[in-house]
């Protein structure tokens, strides 16, 4: 891929566009061992980038896991709560998260700063399966057990009519959701008179949290990776 140095000084160490020229003209970059003095294109998959000594691996786009804990909410920024750019080390201006968990949710989210495959993985014409873990604050009656498939009104008369429940105990198990609408699990839940006390996202698609990801824990994972969803 043919990319100008600039972009690539800009990304690696943060700084404006006319610092990039200021970056070269002292002699801090090298293509293939040589000095760089003046803007030029290079190709990131046959050119040698280094800048400062530091041997640069440049992509355009980046793709992450994070194992969403509890307390934050997902958005760039946030004047009142906490968000998920305080405890990872992404910047908010490039990053956003694939859709979102609620601030009390947990589990698996994506992070990048690809706009067209975020735009793929939240629209819901594709349908794409999301699975959560859940507890809830009474047994499961028969009345939660026998309704699929018919469907569960939620807010603003929305129907969801595609959903799957596995049950794993008096209170807990999983369900799977097609669509994301805003407290979708929740709400669903209060259809049948339960509250949930504890959620967690755990599969989009394919794509599974590993067990030994931790809590709070960000992973760069390949593009190839994040097609297991489709």
């Amino acid at each position: 891929m043919n990319v100008r140095i600039e972009k690539i000084i800009n990304k690696f160490l943060n700084i404006s566009r006319s610092e990039c020229k200021k970056v070269l003209k002292d002699g801090r970059v090298l293509v293939n061992n040589k000095t760089i003095l003046k803007p030029i294109t290079i190709n990131t998959c046959k050119d040698l980038i280094t800048i400062d000594g530091f041997e640069i691996d440049y992509k355009e786009y980046q793709y992450y896991i994070l194992n969403k804990p509890s307390g934050y909410v997902c958005a760039n920024y946030d004047r009142v709560n906490e968000t998920i750019f305080d405890i990872i080390d992404l910047n908010p201006n490039e990053y956003f998260s694939y859709g979102r968990l609620d601030k009390d949710t947990e589990g698996l989210l994506i992070i990048s700063n690809d706009g067209k495959m975020g735009h793929r993985i939240i629209n819901s014409k594709y349908e794409i399966p999301k699975r959560y873990y859940f507890e809830i604050d009474k047994e499961i009656d028969e009345k939660i057990k026998t309704h699929h498939p018919k469907p569960i009104l939620i807010s603003n008369n929305y129907l969801v009519k595609k959903y799957d429940f596995e049950f794993i105990s008096s209170k807990t198990g999983y369900i799977t959701i097609y669509e994301g609408k805003f407290h979708q699990v929740k709400e669903m839940f209060n259809f049948f008179g339960y509250n949930v006390l504890f959620l967690k996202r755990v599969s989009i698609g394919k794509l599974i949290l590993d067990n030994n990801h931790k809590i709070g824990e960000l992973k760069e994972i390949s593009f190839e990776d994040l097609e297991k969803i489709f």
